[in-house]
């Protein structure tokens, strides 16, 4: 495996084909330190998955009073309006 396929295959699946990986690591330093870093921000996202939200508050974008309808917003401002509307 060279460094471009490395990389390739870290940004498709990092915790994938391990043994491909912690081979090539194992022998260039910068790709090391990128599987590092790849495999820290997996950790870091499935931690975040795994947290618990049930505190009972609702969501902040549907609190009382509050609606997603953006029917007073400026048309011009909208992100569907194109070309001026």
């Amino acid at each position: 495996m060279n460094c471009l396929s490395f990389r390739r295959q870290l940004l498709v699946d990092p915790q994938g084909r391990q043994a491909d990986l912690q081979a090539h690591a194992a022998q260039c330093a910068p790709c090391a330190r990128a599987l590092k870093r790849a495999l820290a921000f997996e950790a870091s996202l499935k931690a975040a998955l795994l947290l618990d939200y049930s505190d009972g508050d609702d969501d902040d974008a549907h609190r009382e009073g509050e609606s997603d309808d953006r029917s007073d917003a400026d048309p011009q401002e909208s992100v569907y309006c194109v070309n001026g509307c």
